[in-house]
């Protein structure tokens, strides 16, 4: 007979004044990282946090439409409307796919990967500087508890 490791013991869930009071920093967070961001993109590099994403999302090796909207969880007809904006500007390239022209195939263009480099830089100054406040730590706590947030890691009962 096998005998079966001892389950980890169970943690309290939070209150509902936690789970409040989280959803309401995260809203905070992210509305005041907008406000900071989107002016100095639009200012700068002519460009806001959703074309910011579109174009990382195609560096990223989302090379097709569907993909790039499936990543970034975008409907299609939005994702066209950024990509039609980043065609006129001249930071992406639209091309028939070789092994099936049924698709087409995204790509930046040499100015795309440009803006870019220039808006990843920008994006990281703002951002590093809010980030800096915290410990050394405390950063690395919160990174850990966003990855399982997001089940971008591996719970802390379960480590592999």
């Amino acid at each position: 007979m096998a005998v079966s490791p001892p389950s980890p013991p169970s943690r309290p869930g939070p209150t509902p004044e936690q789970v409040s009071l989280f959803i309401g920093r995260m809203w905070h967070f992210n509305r005041k990282l907008k406000q900071d961001v989107n002016p100095l993109l639009a200012e700068k590099h002519d460009l806001d946090t959703r074309r910011f994403f579109v174009l990382r999302g195609i560096q990223q090796g989302a090379g097709y439409p569907k993909v790039l909207a499936e990543r970034l969880e975008l409907p299609p007809a939005l994702l066209s409307r950024y990509l039609d904006g980043l065609a006129r500007q001249g930071l992406i390239a639209r091309a028939l796919d070789p092994d099936d022209s049924r698709r087409t195939r995204l790509s930046l263009t040499p100015q795309g990967e440009a803006a870019l480099a220039a808006t990843v830089q920008t994006v990281h100054e703002l951002v590093g500087t809010r980030l800096s406040r915290l410990a050394p730590d405390t950063m690395a706590t919160v990174l850990g508890a966003l990855a399982v947030l997001t089940d971008e890691g591996q719970t802390q009962e379960n480590p592999a």
